[in-house]
């Protein structure tokens, strides 16, 4: 059985993997900080139910886990370009691709999905 702290972790270091050469890249955590700099990436628990235990005869669990990207203001034209660089389906930008370029996270998991995105703004 695989920890959610584990899972947690092994996302943060997907996408800081996935993401070299991009300034977020150093800046990818995998708790809350403090005093976030921009670009950056935080993985965090889903909201509500982020858990599902036992999902399969197995007794394997189900995680919701959340990337938080703080780019900027809201207003700056530059942060908003960044974030929908981020946000892309594909390219060396986009946090979903530098995801999928393992979907076991090092084998912590057995697959992943990335659902979409939310909260733009």
């Amino acid at each position: 059985m695989t920890d959610i702290d584990d899972v947690i972790t092994a996302l943060a270091t997907r996408i800081t993997t996935g993401m070299a050469g991009d300034p977020i890249a150093g800046r990818v955590y995998a708790y809350a900080v403090d005093s976030p700099n921009p670009p950056t990436a935080i993985v965090l628990p889903g909201d509500g139910d982020f858990v599902d235990y036992d999902v399969t005869f197995d007794g394997r669990d189900d995680f919701a886990l959340i990337v938080k990207l703080l780019v900027g203001t809201a207003v700056s034209r530059t942060a908003q370009a960044q974030l929908l660089g981020y946000l892309s389906r594909t390219g060396s930008t986009s946090v979903r691709a530098a995801i999928y370029g393992d979907s076991t996270l090092g084998g912590v998991v057995s697959d992943l999905k990335v659902e979409g995105a939310r909260s733009y703004g």
